[in-house]
């Protein structure tokens, strides 16, 4: 019986080793395809970021020339506010395009 028991936990030992091994293949094979993911996907970026122009903003005074402060103090109303808005936006539209 010592010895039936004692070669069962041979081969149970041997079958747990065997598949620890496999299990770490395959971690390890993961890795690898996770990491040319992921380098592929760097380089991707890199690429797409090369093509892109800045952003332009728009100056201070530029700002200033749809904003109408009076009007807005007084409450002239919210055509203004958003006439003022589109006007921004319609411009930095233009200059990041």
């Amino acid at each position: 019986m010592i010895i039936k028991r004692a070669i069962a936990v041979e081969s149970l030992t041997k079958v747990c080793e065997e598949s620890l091994s496999l299990i770490k293949q395959l971690i390890e094979a993961d890795n690898e395809v996770y990491a040319k993911g992921y380098e592929d996907g760097m380089a991707a970026q890199a690429e797409v970021q090369k093509t892109l122009k800045p952003w332009v903003g728009l100056m201070e005074d530029e700002v200033e020339l749809y904003w109408d402060w009076e009007d807005f103090q007084t409450g002239a109303g919210r055509s203004t506010i958003f006439e003022m808005v589109r006007n921004i936006e319609a411009k930095l539209k233009e200059r990041n395009t």
